[in-house]
C-alpha cells in the first residue's frame, strides 16, 4: 500500500516539476519584456523631448523628459535636459530644483555646477552663484577668471581686483580682462583721490573737472563730454553707472545708449548689451556713422555670446555702411 503510494508521489513529482520550470522561466520571460519595452519608451520619450526642444517647443520636451524620469528617477541626462527647458522658459526655480537633484547624484559633475551658477546668475543671486564658482575653481583652477564678473555684479570690487591681480601675478589673465584691470585700478585710484582730498589739497582730475562743468550746466552736451572721457580712460564701471543714468535723462539720444552698450559689452554683459543697442538703433535719424557704431558693437555682443553666424552679419552691416560714409565724403 505504501510502496503504492510512494510511486504516485514520484510521478506527479516528476509530472510538475516542468510546470514549475516552465512557470519560472516566464515569470522571467515577462520581466525581461518589461524591462526591454521600459527601454524603448524610455529611449523613445527622450529622442521625442530633443526633437521638442529643437523647435522650441519646451513644454512639450517637459513632458517628455518626465515620462523618462518617471522610467527612471537617477538619470543625469533626463535631470540635466529638465532643467535646461525650463531655464528656456525662465521658470529658474524649477531649473535649479532639477539641477540640484542631478547634483545629488554627481556632487562634483562640473556641468552641471556651471549651469547651476548660470541659472543663479539669472536670479541675480550672485552671492550663490560665487559659491557654486568657487566649487568650480577646486576642481578646475584655470576658471579662477570667471570670479572676477562675479565679484563687479554683487558689488565686491576689493575681492574682483585680488583675483585679477593674482592671475596677472601667474600669468594668466584672459585677454578679455586686461582692459576691465585698467578700469578697475583706476576707478579704486579715484577713489582713494577723493578719499584722500579731504587731508590733501590735490587739484582735481579732468573727469571731475567735467562732472562739477556738468553738475554746474546740466545738459546733454556737458554729460556727453563726461562719457566720452570715462570711455577714453576705460573707466567702464563709471561709463556703466553713468550712461544709464544719462538713458534716463535723455531717453532719445541714441548715444547715451551707445554708451551704455559699450559698457555693457566690456563688463561681458552681453544680452543686457544687445537690449540697449537695439533701442538706441530706433532713434538713430540718417546719421551712418553712429548706425556703423551700433553695429560694431552689436557685433561684439553677439561674438561674445558665441553666436558666430549672426555677429559676422552684424559685422557686415558696419563694412556697408562705411562704404557710404566714403562714397558720402568723396
Amino acid at each position: 500500500m505504501f510502496k503504492k503510494i510512494k510511486d504516485i508521489v514520484i510521478w506527479i513529482g516528476i509530472f510538475l516539476i516542468p510546470i514549475s520550470l516552465l512557470a519560472q522561466e516566464d515569470v522571467a520571460s515577462k520581466e525581461a519584456m518589461l524591462i526591454e519595452q521600459e527601454n524603448i519608451n524610455f529611449q523613445t520619450f527622450f529622442f521625442e523631448s530633443l526633437k521638442q526642444k529643437a523647435i522650441g517647443n519646451y513644454d512639450k520636451a517637459i513632458y517628455a523628459l518626465e515620462a523618462c524620469n518617471n522610467i527612471n528617477k537617477e538619470s543625469i541626462a533626463i535631470l540635466f535636459e529638465l532643467s535646461k527647458n525650463h531655464f528656456l522658459l525662465n521658470k529658474y526655480t524649477e531649473a535649479e530644483y532639477y539641477i540640484l537633484k542631478g547634483l545629488e547624484i554627481e556632487p562634483l559633475n562640473i556641468y552641471m555646477l556651471r549651469y547651476l551658477k548660470e541659472i543663479k546668475t539669472k536670479k541675480n543671486d550672485y552671492k550663490g552663484a560665487i559659491n557654486i564658482q568657487q566649487k568650480i575653481v577646486a576642481i578646475n583652477p584655470s576658471e579662477e577668471a570667471d570670479l572676477v564678473i562675479l565679484y563687479i555684479k554683487s558689488g565686491e570690487i576689493e575681492k574682483a581686483i585680488s583675483v585679477i591681480k593674482k592671475l596677472d601675478k601667474k600669468d594668466n589673465l584672459p585677454s578679455h580682462l586686461v582692459a576691465l584691470k585698467e578700469s578697475l585700478i583706476k576707478t579704486t585710484h579715484v577713489i582713494n583721490e577723493k578719499s584722500n582730498s579731504v587731508f590733501n589739497d590735490q587739484p582735481k582730475s579732468k573727469i571731475e573737472l567735467l562732472k562739477d562743468n556738468y553738475n554746474l550746466k546740466k545738459d546733454f552736451n556737458s554729460l556727453k563730454l563726461v562719457l566720452e572721457r570715462e570711455l577714453k580712460t576705460k573707466q567702464y564701471l563709471n561709463l556703466l553707472k553713468d550712461s544709464k543714468e544719462a538713458v534716463s535723462l535723455y531717453p532719445a539720444q541714441p548715444y547715451v545708449y551707445l554708451m551704455n552698450g559699450v559698457a555693457l559689452n566690456s563688463l561681458r554683459k552681453y544680452k543686457e548689451a544687445i537690449i540697449k543697442l537695439e533701442i538706441g538703433l530706433e532713434f538713430i535719424v540718417d546719421d551712418n556713422k553712429m548706425e556703423a557704431q551700433f553695429m560694431e558693437q552689436l557685433s561684439l555682443s553677439y561674438k561674445g555670446l558665441g553666436q558666430n553666424k549672426t555677429a559676422t552679419s552684424y559685422y557686415k552691416k558696419v563694412l556697408d555702411l562705411r562704404k557710404q560714409i566714403k562714397i558720402k565724403h568723396d
